[in-house]
């Protein structure tokens, strides 16, 4: 069974870096790096992060995408 892996702006991901609630796979155990790859084959193996979750907190993968530019979100607001 496969997972889809979670998203975070850079911005987000250098807020949770800050209180280290996230960092490059380089802080992980390699057995917990094969894991997320077996569970996560979106993932593009780079970061991690700690995130809420259905029974309290836990570390998983994290795929990291470009913060949105202003002119990107009021784009569709000219009408």
């Amino acid at each position: 069974m496969s997972s889809t892996t979670d998203l975070l702006t850079r911005s987000e991901y250098s807020a949770k870096r800050k209180n280290q609630q996230a960092g490059p796979v380089s802080d992980l155990m390699p057995e917990t790096v094969q894991r997320f790859k077996d569970l996560y084959p979106d993932w593009k193996g780079k970061n991690w992060h700690v995130s809420a979750g259905a029974y309290g907190m836990h570390l998983g993968p994290v795929n990291l995408v470009r913060d949105s530019q202003p002119d990107e979100e009021s784009s569709g607001n000219n009408a």
